[in-house]
């Protein structure tokens, strides 16, 4: 099994190498569960570095994990997006319902759930339970330092991106005056995001 495992997680690493070497600004990228197949944190640390490199060249890439944490992402950068498939909790089961949404995923301890439901012993998930709140509790610190410390720049971002739609539209003068004051006060109030 250990070998195996390894085999895998190298022929990861050499498939998403070539990847991280041939990118560029032209390119469409889908990556999907990146870092599976070692640690926890190895396997974050591996996928968030190729998510930076991935904003830096500014190819167009779908990320698809587990990962969570990766959300936090979304904090830093103003063009990522975050988005996951509906789970709805019913009488503590879980309902798939195989449609994408805006944000993150909202079924608290997804995969606390979905052990209970394979069968793991009572006493193993109230521990779990117990270690993911804390780590949860200290993930949620972090992002919201995030959005304050990265919210000048998520605003300035949806200006740009603001005026250069009112660059290239085809509206009239005064439907771009008008545009252009709203975009001043929301940015002044700070609501652009």
């Amino acid at each position: 099994m250990l070998k195996t495992t390894r085999a895998r997680f190298m022929t990861e690493m050499k498939e998403t190498a070539f990847i991280m070497q041939n990118v560029s600004s032209r390119s469409l990228v889908v990556v999907d569960e990146l870092g599976r197949a070692t640690s926890s944190s190895d396997g974050l640390a591996i996928a968030w570095s190729c998510c930076e490199h991935l904003l830096s060249l500014k190819g167009y890439t779908v990320f698809a994990t587990h990962m969570e944490g990766l959300s936090e992402l979304a904090t830093m950068y103003p063009n990522v997006k975050v988005l996951h498939f509906e789970v709805d909790l019913r009488n503590g089961l879980l309902d798939f319902k195989f449609r994408l949404k805006d944000g993150v995923r909202r079924v608290p301890h997804y995969g606390l759930l979905l052990a209970r439901v394979a069968g793991l012993p009572t006493s193993v998930i109230d521990t779990a339970t117990s270690i993911t709140s804390r780590i949860t509790e200290q993930e949620m610190v972090r992002m919201d330092a995030n959005c304050v410390q990265y919210q000048p720049l998520r605003m300035a971002y949806q200006a740009a991106q603001r005026l250069i739609c009112l660059k290239y539209s085809n509206q009239g003068d005064d439907y771009i005056r008008e545009a252009l004051q709203d975009l001043k006060e929301s940015y002044a109030a700070g609501n652009l995001i």
